[in-house]
């Protein structure tokens, strides 16, 4: 029996506490950038890790995506100004549970799993400590930290039923956070971690920080949006998780598309060099930039066949025709790519497609020859 995939099928199986969470969190950018800084960190320190958005809760950090023993269960929450008390993170809010509540019904939920329930946010925690310290001078406060007092809110919050028993396991999982993204500068703080990580791990590429945000950023807005049921873990870690290896193929994806930036400058040249108005060429630039876009997103099967037939006709035609120019490789090529995803796909971005993939993959030689000649 394989108990780490128990825990994922059973995570992934159990009907979630709430939906409003994805639909929400359209507003909540802040919760996205912070999924990123962690994401980051994560991928910098950890040997393997499966992150996953808006499921039981804010966000639920797995040790594996293959045979996970335990999950960190997160509730992200930013804050204008002041500190957080204990009263109001035990406190109930319109017939909702408490936020303390709602992190420790993932306790209940995978007792022998959930190994810390851990909340959040900008701004500190002011409580009492049982050791007299000022917990507004900590960045982490766990419970067996506060005062016995604070202790007791606590546990009438997430064990109202519990009065004369104490789960000291499931209550001493839970701990608080100060986190450095401040709320008002939150996404220029993850552009820089993201400055920070790619000149640590990756010094060599020459990297668009804005471009490189906007991918990451734009998929965890897509994984966190996420409304539809969850069923099963094929569906789980497809929609709602990044894994290591999702997080390796975005980054290899984000460092061939700054490529792609000087790679536009070759089918420029070729363009003009064939004649093509600035009408034309403005339709194929947005295509083609439309086009790198969507060959990053892995779990567009769609996408992934049309690019696979895009290279498939090129080879096809190159073997059994001597094409000379860009406009003639486009015709004779772009007829079966339309006959087969016209309603997914438009001519110019068909076109965009062949002129990317003939010039970032292995070249045809004779269109390449014909290239070089015109623009002489």
């Amino acid at each position: 029996m394989n108990l780490g995939m128990d825990f994922l099928s059973s995570f992934a199986d159990k009907p979630v506490r709430e939906t409003s969470g994805s639909r929400s969190s359209n507003r909540f950018d802040y919760q996205k950038n912070w999924s990123l800084c962690e994401l980051l960190e994560l991928h910098a320190k950890k040997p393997d890790y499966l992150m996953v958005f808006e499921h039981h809760d804010d966000i639920v950090v797995f040790d594996s995506p293959e045979n996970p023993s335990q999950a960190i269960f997160y509730q992200v929450k930013s804050k204008k100004s002041g500190h957080w008390t204990i009263g109001e993170l035990t406190r109930k809010k319109s017939g909702s549970a408490s936020i303390f509540a709602k992190l420790y019904q993932n306790h209940l939920e995978f007792k022998d799993n959930a190994h810390r329930l851990v909340f959040t946010s900008n701004q500190p925690l002011s409580a009492k400590l049982k050791n007299g310290d000022k917990s507004l001078d900590k960045a982490r406060v766990t419970f067996c930290q506060l005062s016995d007092k604070e202790k007791q809110k606590v546990h009438s919050s997430v064990e109202p039923d519990s009065q004369n028993y104490c789960d000291l396991i499931g209550l001493n999982k839970i701990e608080t956070e100060k986190c450095e993204l401040r709320l008002e500068e939150h996404t220029i703080i993850a552009k820089g971690k993201l400055v920070e990580f790619f000149e640590s791990l990756y010094p060599k590429e020459e990297i668009n920080i804005s471009l490189v945000y906007k991918t990451f950023f734009d998929e965890i807005r897509r994984k966190t949006n996420y409304e539809i049921q969850i069923s099963g873990v094929s569906d789980l870690l497809k929609h709602k998780c990044v894994s290591r290896t999702d997080f390796e193929y975005m980054i290899g994806a984000v460092i061939k598309r700054t490529n792609d930036t000087a790679l536009w400058s070759e089918a420029s040249d070729t363009l003009n060099a064939e004649g093509y108005s600035f009408t034309e060429k403005r339709k194929i630039r947005s295509n083609w930039q439309q086009y790198i876009i969507a060959k990053m997103d892995a779990s567009d099967e769609l996408h992934i066949r049309f690019s696979e037939d895009v290279r498939a006709e090129l080879k096809k035609v190159n073997i059994e025709n001597n094409l000379m120019t860009f406009k003639d490789l486009a015709k004779a090529t772009s007829g079966s790519l339309r006959k087969k995803y016209s309603k997914e796909y438009n001519d110019d971005y068909i076109n965009a497609a062949i002129l990317y993939e003939v010039l970032r993959n292995d070249p045809i030689s004779s269109v390449d020859k014909k290239f070089t000649e015109e623009e002489k």
